[in-house]
């Protein structure tokens, strides 16, 4: 299928180490930037539904604020149960414009 690419942000909306909420095609998920990276992953923690839009990224994982569960920012996947992954998706930076395909990526 094709990349189906939606705004959600403009570059210097989001700083490094932070996460911000996003929705594209009615799928809630948290956009953030991991050193000059941005990744987009699901919005809502696996393990009790906390919000990850409250987490932090902290050393390429973000952290879910509520029980400190932390998944890789590149793949979504948690740091020390490598069957439990977040949902994650594809962003891309054009002009001054970050962009998120709503489709989920393969796991990795």
């Amino acid at each position: 299928r094709a990349m189906s690419w939606h705004a959600v942000a403009k570059v210097g909306d989001v700083r490094a180490g932070d996460v911000i909420a996003v929705s594209v095609e009615g799928v809630e998920m948290v956009l953030g930037l991991d050193g000059d990276r941005y990744f987009a992953l699901q919005r809502r923690c696996v393990h009790r539904g906390g919000d990850l839009a409250d987490g932090i990224v902290s050393r390429g994982h973000v952290v879910c604020a509520n029980h400190g569960w932390r998944f890789a920012t590149a793949t979504g996947r948690h740091d020390q149960a490598s069957d439990v992954c977040l949902t994650s998706f594809s962003v891309r930076v054009v002009g001054d414009q970050i962009e998120i395909d709503p489709t989920p990526r393969k796991q990795q």
